[in-house]
């Protein structure tokens, strides 16, 4: 049998974080009471145990019982690490994609191959493809906040063992890019409410979004007046 990487201690340990997750749900959900009951006096029972035959065969069933729950976890009814950070996880898979399959990197509005309406379609191109990461990289950031990081930071500080790579990544990352944001903001204005930063995000973002409709309606002047000559 492979051996565990975390010791009983620390399986025990995610078993009592485990309780006081199910214990969010107890009230709507029948599973979760039996669960967090069931794992509750499992401990309570090895706290009190005198045998101490008897007490490493119930560490065995509880660790096992535990280890078993965890893997099992997405069916589980609990806030899991990282279940709050889905949408902003979402929105790093679009910034991922940051190839554009119809917008070759190696044309430039400078080409001589192109004439002078080919390459304002091309620099029309990079302008929603530079303006678009700009806007998604400050909603990214807009959407992270110190509250939402929290509980997730606290998963990897007392049960870091029991996560994947992926999920300590995550959340480290997000975490660096909250630091850098608050350290950035309070550089600048530190004493901003929160309404004119959002007031300052929603500018931001029309001011995006208006340089690629201005390009779009200059191009469009351009193109459509050629059928007037």
């Amino acid at each position: 049998m492979e051996k565990l990487k975390q010791s009983e201690e620390e399986i025990l340990k995610l078993g009592e974080k485990l309780i006081s997750e199910l214990e969010l749900v107890y009230t709507v959900n029948t599973l979760a009471r039996w669960l967090g009951h069931y794992i509750a006096e499992l401990i309570e029972t090895i706290k009190f145990c005198d045998n101490n035959d008897e007490k490493i065969k119930l560490k065995k069933e509880c660790c096992n019982l535990i280890l078993e729950i965890w893997d099992k976890r997405e069916r589980i009814p609990f806030e899991k690490p990282i279940s709050k950070l889905k949408p902003i996880i979402d929105v790093l898979g679009l910034l991922k994609k940051r190839e554009h399959p119809f917008i070759s990197h190696r044309f430039s509005s400078n080409n001589r191959d192109f004439n002078n309406e080919h390459s304002n379609w091309i620099n029309f191109s990079e302008i929603i493809k530079n303006n678009s990461e700009r806007i998604y990289r400050k909603v990214l950031t807009s959407m992270i906040n110190s509250e939402i990081l929290e509980k997730d930071k606290e998963w990897i500080k007392e049960h870091g063992s029991f996560l994947s790579d992926d999920e300590k990544n995550i959340i480290e990352y997000l975490d660096s890019i909250n630091e850098i944001t608050i350290s950035f903001s309070d550089g600048s204005n530190g004493d901003i409410s929160e309404k004119e930063k959002m007031k300052n995000l929603f500018n931001y973002l029309e001011e995006q979004i208006n340089e690629q409709k201005e390009y779009l309606l200059r191009l469009k002047n351009e193109v459509l007046n050629k059928f007037d000559d």
